[in-house]
């Protein structure tokens, strides 16, 4: 049968995570390539390897340069290609693996956290024009100076959308352990419903506020109008999130559309003001989410990974300072700034807990408060908003 188009799937570490998984993928990918479509698989590290390997490095040494630690993280996604290249050969499916470098992804230099500059991928066609599906290394890349990268976090999810854009795909598919993307977290929230849909805009909003997705990603696959499908490596029907263009009639409709909840935050109270460290802040600008500042206090939310580095580093300036452990709740949606939105959620996150932080954009508001209180109010905000 003639090919028909190119679908770029990607398979996260959940779903590769035994040889049993592999096999189940490979299937998939056999399912799919008897269709009649051309297929590029990226994949990640089979489950926890790439944490099991940068605990590896630091139980080495304590400070390993960015240059190995590349070199060693990239190991986990070239295990994984070759084991689904090898599934695949066993169902008669001719397939070839290719590293990053490999597949013509070039990127800038910095190490750990590199950025695709182009994509030179003359074997993956030419692998694809004689029928084979072609497996790339995800999260990894080369650099013009011929030093191999990775991608820092949703590096795969990254490689994927860079792949289906430059392949002019169909779609995308981003199979994980869920079957898409839900109104808010399942473990949270028991009445949670998968969403069908969703606009770049309110996907990269969840995105940043806790769901299982990469802003980075989703930013790339709405600027080249990559559609994307979020589904279950398990799923056998139409169980999946389609991310796309907005529906144009749509575009004023106003509605909350998720909850979104992310607990791994910790918030510091420092007695210091803006000015004195505003320099400091500029160089911390990647690390901090919530900013609050007055003359004699500031007070930052960071991820709860950056931690002991923000704390070394007001120790160091003999800053006196307190830290919590906090969360952010947010409603997610359409145009949610309006009026009867706004009191709404700040009633609701009111009556529950005194909120530390407040913030909204034309997708959203959120609140900072304490994370032991993170479970109730997302199940109060889903229940007013979104249960009939």
């Amino acid at each position: 049968m003639a090919s028909v188009g190119i679908i770029v799937q990607k398979y996260g570490g959940s779903s590769l995570k035994t040889p049993a998984h592999l096999r189940r993928a490979a299937e998939r990918i056999r399912q799919l390539k008897a269709q009649g479509k051309d297929v590029v698989v990226v994949v990640s590290a089979m489950g926890k390897m790439t944490d099991h390997l940068v605990k590896l490095a630091y139980k080495t040494v304590t400070s390993p340069r960015q240059r190995e630690l590349d070199m060693l993280l990239t190991a986990g996604e070239r295990v994984s290609m070759s084991l689904l290249a090898m599934a695949l050969e066993a169902l008669e499916v001719p397939a070839i693996s290719l590293t990053g470098s490999q597949s013509g992804i070039i990127t800038t230099s910095e190490h750990t956290d590199a950025k695709i500059l182009e994509i030179r991928g003359h074997r993956i066609r030419a692998a694809l024009k004689k029928g084979q599906v072609v497996i790339v290394a995800g999260f990894q890349g080369v650099s013009r100076q011929k030093e191999v990268t990775t991608l820092g976090r949703g590096g795969s999810d990254t490689t994927a959308v860079a792949l289906a854009a430059y392949l002019r795909a169909e779609h995308c598919e981003v199979l994980t352990d869920v079957e898409g993307i839900f109104s808010a977290d399942p473990r949270i929230v028991p009445k949670a419903k998968r969403l069908p849909a969703l606009s770049f805009d309110l996907s990269i909003e969840f995105a940043r506020l806790g769901a299982k997705m990469h802003a980075r990603s989703l930013e790339l696959a709405k600027r080249f109008k990559v559609p994307l499908r979020i589904a279950a490596s398990d799923s056998t029907g139409n169980e999946f999130t389609l991310i796309n263009q907005v529906d144009l009639q749509e575009i004023e409709q106003t509605e909350v559309t998720g909850i979104a909840t992310e607990s791994h935050w910790v918030t510091f109270e420092i007695e210091e003001n803006w000015n004195t460290l505003c320099s400091w802040f500029e160089r911390e600008t990647g690390r901090i989410r919530f900013i609050h500042a007055d003359k004699e206090h500031t007070r930052i939310t960071v991820n709860e990974a950056a931690q002991k580095a923000i704390e070394s580093q007001l120790n160091q300036r003999a800053a006196s300072f307190q830290c919590h452990p906090t969360a952010s709740v947010g409603v997610v949606g359409n145009a949610v700034c309006e009026r009867p939105q706004i009191e709404s959620f700040l009633r609701i996150v009111s009556s529950k807990t005194p909120p530390m932080h407040f913030s909204s954009s034309s997708f959203s508001l959120v609140a900072v408060i304490p994370r032991s209180e993170a479970t109730e109010l997302s199940q109060a905000l889903h229940k007013h908003f979104l249960e009939p």
